[in-house]
């Protein structure tokens, strides 16, 4: 086998029975080194014609190198590339918008239509309120925050006052 890129009238013979013509059998052996029972034996890949598909794509307004895409890479077939048409960028933009939104569109509808601001919606549900309480109930006044504390400082240690206002002790005499 010293002689391995020596190719036998023969072995052209044999590759152009399965047709591989002598030029790509040449090319095979001596420049990309394949041996030569591979070279013999493997076919001509076979090229499909595209070009009608590819004028009614262009007709579409679809480019060339998309409608490659589409065939070789997405698998499609030549019908469904050429003819379908390319997605709006804003559309496509807005679509992958609402897929990551974690607050509903809705939600946020709802909070500007009462005049609430979007931050304190956000921070309210982050604190774990409800989305529709946290887009519909007003921000609370200066008042009205001081009375809920209240309530909730009476509701979890009774009298307040007694912090604040502790009765003299009593001096005896």
């Amino acid at each position: 086998m010293s002689h391995w890129f020596y190719i036998t009238p023969e072995e052209y013979e044999l590759a152009a029975a399965i047709g591989v013509d002598s030029e790509n059998l040449n090319r095979r052996v001596r420049l990309l080194g394949w041996n030569k029972q591979r070279a013999l034996t493997t076919p001509l890949e076979k090229k499909t014609d595209r070009r009608h598909w590819a004028e009614i794509a262009r007709q579409n307004g679809i480019g060339y190198y998309t409608f490659m895409t589409r065939v070789n890479q997405w698998g499609w077939d030549e019908e469904r590339a050429a003819t379908e048409q390319l997605q709006d960028r804003k559309a496509t933009a807005a679509n992958g918008t609402e897929k990551i939104r974690k607050i509903p569109a809705e939600i946020i509808r709802l909070t500007e239509q009462n005049g609430i601001a979007y931050h304190t919606m956000r921070a309210r549900i982050r604190k774990g309120w409800d989305p529709r309480e946290a887009a519909t109930l007003p921000v609370a006044s200066h008042s009205d925050a001081g009375k809920l504390g209240k309530a909730a400082v009476i509701a979890k240690y009774g009298d307040w006052n007694k912090f604040s206002f502790k009765e003299p002790k009593k001096v005896r005499a």
